[in-house]
Formats: C-alpha cells, sequence, structure tokens
C-alpha cells in the first residue's frame, strides 16, 4: 500500500482511538472489533460476525479473504499500529466480470445468538448509524439492516444504504430514514421502520451491479455506532 495512504489511515485511527474512549450515553457501540470469542471475532455485545460471497454467475465467483483459519468465515482484525491496541476489521476481496450481480459481505449481529438464532433489538429510537471505513477498489458500498429472526429468511431483499466512498479513512454519518428497500423487489415488501423495530443484524457488502469488469481491494472498518 502507498505510504501516504497508510499513514493517513494511521492518523484516522489514531483520532478514532482517543473519541472511542469517552463514550456517550445516547449512542449504542454495535461493533468496535476489540472481542474475540471462540478463535473468532464478535460485535461489541457478542454476537456473531460472518462473511460470505455471491455472484449470478457460478463460473466467475466473488472470492475474499479474512481472518486465516477461522471457519465459518470472518474478517481479519488488524492493528494499524503496533504500539496501539486498538483493531478494526479488515477483509479483501475480488469480484469477476460478467456478473449481473456479486458481492462480499460481512454480516455482524448486534446479540449473541440464541438456540443458533439471531436475536432482535429495537433501536428505532436512533436517527444515525456512523462509522469508520477505508476502501480501495470500489466507488461504493452497500450497507443493509436486516431482521431475520429465523436465521434462514433468504428471500428478501432487506433496506440498504449505498455509501459512496471517499479516499481515505472517514467516519460516515448514516441518516437511518435513508434506508430503503430496493425498487426491483416486489414479492416481499418490508418497511424499513419494522426492520429497525426488530433488527438482527446489519451487512457491509463491496458489491458490482451490471458488472463487466472485475474489481478487487480491501474494505477496512472501525466503531459501527447507532446515535441519537
Amino acid at each position: 500500500m502507498n505510504q501516504r495512504i497508510w499513514s493517513g489511515i494511521v492518523a484516522a485511527f489514531g483520532l478514532t482511538t482517543a473519541l472511542h474512549a469517552g463514550g456517550a450515553a445516547d449512542k449504542l457501540l454495535y461493533a468496535d472489533f476489540e472481542k474475540i470469542e471462540g478463535g473468532r471475532p464478535v460485535s461489541a455485545r457478542g454476537g456473531y460476525i460472518g462473511m460470505y460471497s455471491y455472484q449470478e454467475n457460478e463460473v466467475r465467483k466473488a472470492t475474499y479473504k479474512g481472518a486465516e483459519g477461522v471457519t465459518p468465515a470472518a474478517p481479519e482484525l488488524v492493528r494499524i499500529k503496533a504500539d496501539d491496541p486498538n483493531h478494526a476489521m479488515k477483509f479483501d476481496y475480488s469480484l469477476l466480470a460478467p456478473n449481473q450481480w456479486t458481492g462480499v459481505a460481512v454480516e455482524i449481529h448486534g446479540l449473541p445468538d440464541a438456540d443458533g438464532k439471531p436475536q432482535s433489538e429495537d433501536i428505532s429510537g436512533y436517527k444515525y448509524l456512523s462509522l469508520q471505513l477505508y476502501a480501495t477498489g470500489i466507488r461504493i458500498l452497500s450497507v443493509e439492516t436486516r431482521t431475520n429472526e429465523s436465521g434462514k429468511d433468504t428471500r428478501t431483499a432487506w433496506p440498504v444504504y449505498k455509501l459512496e466512498v471517499k479516499p481515505g479513512l472517514n467516519t460516515y454519518r448514516v441518516p437511518l430514514t435513508g434506508f430503503i428497500q430496493p425498487s426491483w423487489v416486489t414479492d416481499v415488501r418490508i418497511d424499513p421502520k419494522d426492520v429497525l423495530k426488530k433488527l438482527t443484524s446489519i451487512a457491509i457488502i463491496a458489491f458490482c451491479d451490471q458488472c463487466d469488469q472485475p474489481k478487487q481491494g480491501m474494505v477496512i472498518v472501525d466503531n459501527i455506532t447507532f446515535e441519537k
């Protein structure tokens, strides 16, 4: 990686650590990537974190690299500076073309699963989703809010916010009113407000739609927080 870019990431994460130490009653820390349970990363309150890929063209499968030797797959936890204990999540991705749609996703459960099922919580009282993000290779990332208490619902296209990625590492503050279900969904319509009342997870997705050129790069994320 370019040394100038890496230095910018280091400086930004140093600021993150200082801000994170303060905390606030009007914020819900969803994931800061500081906890490991059973040899794999978990969310701030012990929720499952997993990775997967998808594609329309099964001959040209999306691939990714996260934590070594972790099954099911999970993102890697990285320290930007050797003398700084703060961690962030990181994954590398490769999206092949042609593909009508393809992507690599990290899904983060806010709470620990119970009896093998995700647990929901009401976060409708919050107004924003804040996260720190650095990405290469793509211009837009998808962030999804999901309610899937059975853990088996694959029919629904969840409310999504398309996040335009700026150069370097930046803090993004996304209004929760900006999450909408894709317009092409006709069979399983859901109200984004109802999803927030029974949120089980959020997903961060490096994707490519109508993909005619391969895309590859990395994504680094830290301090995912709901704010009032």
